[in-house]
């Protein structure tokens, strides 16, 4: 196996058929600006039910696979029955063997022919991008419960994905200190609570369940075992005691409680039993007192300090759910800040709030962003 150092990873295009809603044609999207440059903030539009959350999960789908020694299935019903068909066109720049690569890496998932793909690149269209090569990996659907992998013979593709193998768990350094360069992508559901823990579960001081590097991290819609819970996390990190937790203090109070000088991430943990402490007007509560809109962007931000690498998707499933429109405004801020401030982050959240979308006029450039957007219509043209 050859060095491989990833410095750039951006999503391009996405093709899915026969794929959840998508089923009478094939249906493309397109994440890159008018001047083919790859968005790091896109939003994903449509009413309920046409398709938005089926994209972010197959995004999600194809990053864990590149990451999986042999899947024996996708986990997505149309796939694993043999129907469908994905693919997710990525642009990457990657140093290997002694230079940098530009190439267009394609992540296949589905009923893929041998040498048929959704979408071909040829020479005309890797150019547009700046691309030199086009490699593929993924894995087609041979027979009911066994898939094979495409691309095993292409020696970048395989170093690629065996330093990505290779590099699950590894442990980051600290909270928002992105040092990996390596991709991930972090898929947050639209239902984004903090439950209450069950007073009856012990509460050891053990490595939180999302803790360590993954291509992909799917954060459940909701939970109340301790392992995968927010206050585990922020316990976890004050043990660590590095700066993790101070860092994640931080960004809570700067960002979900920016405007509430006197509603703050207390600087301790309560010992007995052990869990964070949110103060507000002198009082103490935990986190799952918070209010709908403030476990929501905890959620998100918390999530996102402490699970980034340098090459990070942020995928949100309905941005704006249960956020006043006060607070809708606030959200999409608050991703803009986060993409501005760690370049190599690309944001993808899904909504359909009219308040965000006047919020967010793809043709007006705002520095450090390249916007973009898409539409699902009902007749999926």
């Amino acid at each position: 196996m050859s060095d491989m150092t990833v410095y750039e990873f951006q999503p391009l295009w996405l093709t899915l058929d026969q794929v959840g809603p998508f089923q009478s044609t094939r249906y493309e999207i397109d994440f890159t600006d008018e001047n083919d440059q790859p968005c790091n903030i896109f939003l994903l539009m449509s009413e309920n039910g046409r398709g938005k959350t089926t994209v972010l999960e197959c995004i999600a789908l194809l990053m864990r696979q590149l990451g999986e020694e042999q899947p024996d299935r996708f986990g997505q019903e149309d796939l694993d029955r043999g129907r469908g068909r994905v693919q997710l066109d990525v642009l990457s720049r990657v140093f290997w063997q002694g230079r940098d690569h530009r190439i267009v890496l394609s992540l296949l998932a589905g009923k893929i022919g041998e040498e048929t793909f959704l979408k071909v690149w040829d020479d005309v269209d890797l150019k547009r991008y700046g691309a030199e090569e086009w490699h593929r990996t993924g894995y087609r659907q041979q027979a009911r419960g066994r898939l094979q992998e495409i691309g095993r013979h292409d020696d970048l593709v395989q170093d690629l994905r065996h330093t990505l193998i290779d590099s699950s768990d590894a442990t980051p350094e600290g909270f928002a200190n992105a040092t990996l360069s390596l991709p991930t992508a972090l898929l947050f559901p639209a239902y984004r609570d903090i439950p209450p823990l069950s007073d009856l579960e012990e509460r050891p001081i053990v490595q939180p369940e999302h803790w360590g590097y993954r291509t992909v991290q799917e954060f459940a819609a909701h939970g109340t075992h301790w392992t995968a819970s927010l206050d585990n996390l922020l316990v976890w990190l004050k043990w660590l005691d590095n700066g993790s937790y101070e860092s994640a203090v931080s960004t809570v109070n700067s960002t979900v409680f920016a405007k509430s000088p006197d509603k703050f991430l207390a600087a301790e943990i309560r010992r007995v039993p052990p869990e964070a402490v949110v103060r507000s007007s002198g009082r103490a509560h935990r986190l799952d007192r918070l209010s709908s809109g403030e476990k929501n962007l905890t959620q998100l931000f918390l999530r996102i300090g402490a699970h980034s690498t340098r090459n990070t998707w942020v995928l949100v499933d309905e941005l704006d759910v249960h956020l006043h429109v006060r607070w809708q405004h606030k959200a999409l801020k608050l991703m803009k800040e986060l993409v501005r401030k760690q370049p190599g982050t690309t944001v993808i959240a899904s909504t359909h709030s009219i308040e965000i979308l006047e919020a967010f006029p793809t043709d007006i450039r705002e520095e450090g962003l390249t916007k973009g957007g898409w539409i699902i219509e009902e007749d999926l043209r």
